[in-house]
């Protein structure tokens, strides 16, 4: 089992060879199994004007994205059991890559496999990716790994411009089952960090120095839905 941990260790670090395409655009360097048209371009034009907003946003994160092109390919890259996640980046290791999901680079759009709310903006999802990368970066490894995922899932979404969820769908859900987050935590999550930048007026850096009462916090915005 060491052994096996320690080979995918090493792929998902340097899982270069597997790719035989690159392609550079903004602060992005792209791999990709075969050619990409001219859609990335705008792709990454989007991705990086959601990263540019935010106060995190330093030059020298420069995020390896890996477009895997199929959800078997992803699954066995990201260790995303079943291909239901869009992308998935492992912030214990020292790298800047970034796995994504099946894709339409012309629809700005990634999928995964699920049911439903089975897809969302490529460029969103990118974003969110390389958001976690800023954290880091900001914070540093320890911090990072230690911090609470409500604030780094949450900050990611608010980065990439929302949640999976509908507006309307995460208010239903959230009000039907406030006490139990399941299929709609991350934009629970998103909701929390959106109110305390945008209602509270803190600043990103309190954001992820302060404690907050979650409860307290979660049920303050709830009332406001």
């Amino acid at each position: 089992m060491l052994s096996l941990a320690c080979v995918y260790v090493v792929l998902l670090s340097f899982p270069h060879p597997l790719f035989a395409h690159v392609t550079n655009h903004n602060d992005f360097t792209v791999y990709s199994r075969d050619p990409l048209d001219e859609h990335v371009y705008a792709v990454l034009d989007r991705a990086h004007l959601k990263l540019t907003a935010s106060p995190l946003y330093v030059l020298d994160v420069r995020p390896n994205v890996f477009l895997t092109g199929s959800t078997r390919f992803y699954t066995s890259l990201s260790l995303n059991v079943g291909g239901n996640s869009f992308g998935k980046g492992f912030a214990a290791l020292p790298t800047r890559n970034v796995f994504i999901n099946a894709h339409d680079l012309a629809g700005d759009l990634v999928f995964r496999d699920a049911p439903s709310n089975n897809m969302r903006s490529l460029s969103g999802v990118i974003a969110h990716e390389t958001t976690h990368l800023l954290i880091r970066k900001r914070y540093g490894y320890w911090r990072n790994l230690t911090m609470p995922g409500w604030k780094k899932e949450g900050y990611a979404e608010y980065v990439a411009g929302g949640s999976t969820l509908a507006y309307e769908s995460g208010v239903a859900m959230w009000k039907a089952r406030p006490d139990d987050a399941t299929g709609y935590q991350y934009f629970k999550y998103f909701m929390l960090v959106k109110y305390l930048l945008e209602h509270e007026r803190i600043t990103v850096d309190d954001l992820f120095t302060r404690d907050f009462d979650v409860d307290a916090l979660a049920e303050a915005v709830l009332k406001t839905l």
